[in-house]
């Protein structure tokens, strides 16, 4: 059974802290928008995160309404004005 919580995976991959990850991306390029292939290759640089672990980073932001989706991109609806 797929589960989006274990107890067994690694804190720092979890959807929450994946999430928090990608927030804070947005936040150090001053964007609204950042391409998914662009997004997935700089966590994947810097934090040696799964392809796994990003898309359950995506669909746990996704959920709580902080982000959508453009296809290619990702829009952060969390944007301060």
């Amino acid at each position: 059974m797929l589960s989006y919580f274990s107890k067994d995976e690694e804190l720092t991959k979890s959807p929450p802290v994946v999430g928090a990850k990608i927030l804070n991306l947005f936040d150090e390029t001053k964007k609204e928008k950042i391409s998914i292939f662009d997004l997935a290759k700089e966590l994947k640089k810097n934090n040696s995160l799964g392809v796994r672990a990003i898309y359950f980073g995506m669909v746990f932001l996704y959920t709580l309404d902080l982000i959508d989706f453009d296809e290619p991109y990702v829009i952060n609806k969390n944007v301060k004005n």
